[in-house]
């Protein structure tokens, strides 16, 4: 082959005098375009994420209902959802409620707040994905050796679910569906209502977003002094808003799941740093309103709703905070305790909190935090 070369060299040397005509041909390129993919979530076919929608519930009835979500885009995304929070409005308390032995709101016909309906109490839960005739339970489990995997819905964990890299293909769906069944209620939860408010996203990567959006805020472990532990925990709570707002109610849910109890054992609603007379405290600034709620010698059991403005023991022991555009509140949450009722260090560990919020132009939303004290 070198041979050839040098050959051809030659020649093409020899031939430099002369006239030399060479191929050629033109094409012209035209419309040449790039186009970003899509990502495009459906719930039953629009942009809704209301997946389950049933009213007129009766002792001892029972159903399902299903939605389905589909990946309507152009390119395959991960799934995510997450609960942000949920309501059991009581609806107010009529005659035959009020007389039911179970009813435990106090304050008569006109009562009912967010979080004290008797329904969350008595409404049990399944919750799944069908991913190609697969069963991927989210809230319960699958029925097993007698287990029928049901749930009070008012046990149900707020936050993020682990839905283990669920990717669905362009044009694939899934179908979200929640069983459900009224057990062993009576007229306690006449008009009574359970609202979950819940999100689902489709993202390119796995674990881009986390659902629901929750920040993470510093937090500290506290105490009293003479305290062995400090089984407190204080973090500052902002008002963004830019208008008035209300915290009604409280959720506590420790990521240590030893941790189920919040109780000072202590009756009185004097609050100072570090005596700890309120279970849940908010410290506003001047001018706002401070809120609290205390048990006396209860108990408020996590995770659960801690109602700011009816779970005292006594009128005096309850308060809803109100926060000024632009303020932030001091939170305390005193004191966590083990099923043996002892106090637990809260230092290096996670809560989450999340808070349902009043507006002052009516909306209500909630609030999720993760408070997160650091370790030794």
């Amino acid at each position: 082959m070198l041979g050839g070369l040098v050959t051809m060299g030659a020649a093409s040397a020899a031939a430099g005098a002369g006239t030399v005509a060479l191929f050629s041909d033109e094409e012209t390129s035209a419309n040449n375009t790039v186009q970003a993919g899509t990502l495009d979530l459906t719930v039953n076919g629009t942009g809704s994420n209301a997946v389950i929608d049933v009213s007129n519930v009766v002792p001892e009835g029972e159903g399902s209902d299903s939605a389905t979500l589909r990946n309507a885009g152009t390119l395959p995304g991960y799934l995510t959802f997450g609960i942000t929070g949920f309501r059991t409005p009581e609806n107010g308390v009529n005659d035959p409620e009020a007389d039911a032995s179970q009813e435990t709101d106090p304050f008569g016909s006109n009562s009912g707040g967010s979080h004290t309906g008797e329904l969350g109490q008595n409404l049990e839960l399944r919750v799944k994905l069908v991913v190609d005739g697969t069963d991927e339970y989210l809230i319960g489990h699958e029925p097993v050796n007698g287990d029928d995997g049901y749930v009070l819905a008012s046990d149900a964990d707020l936050g993020p679910y682990d839905l283990g890299e669920l990717r669905l293909s362009p044009g694939q769906s899934v179908d979200f569906v929640t069983d459900y069944r009224v057990y062993n209620a009576g007229n306690e939860i006449q008009s009574d209502s359970v609202e979950i408010e819940a999100g689902f996203a489709l993202t390119q990567e796995p674990d881009q977003i986390t659902l629901p959006e929750t920040r993470t805020v510093d937090a500290t472990a506290v105490g009293p002094s003479g305290d062995a532990v400090d089984a407190g925990v204080e973090f500052d709570l902002a008002n963004p808003f830019g208008q008035t707002a209300t915290v009604t109610d409280v959720h506590i849910q420790p990521t240590d799941t030893d941790l189920v109890l919040v109780s000072d054992e202590t009756g009185g609603t004097n609050y100072d740093d570090y005596t700890y007379n309120s279970d849940v405290h908010l410290e506003t600034p001047d001018g706002d309103t401070d809120g609290w709620v205390d048990g006396g010698s209860g108990e408020f059991d996590v995770p659960g709703w801690v109602d700011l403005g009816s779970d005292g023991w006594s009128a005096g022991a309850q308060q809803e905070a109100v926060l000024s555009p632009g303020t932030t509140a001091t939170v305390n949450l005193y004191a966590f305790r083990n099923e043996s009722g002892n106090k637990e260090e809260m230092t290096g560990k996670r809560v989450r909190v999340t808070f349902d919020v009043s507006l002052a132009d009516g909306t209500e939303t909630f609030v999720p935090l993760v408070a997160e004290t650091p370790g030794d």
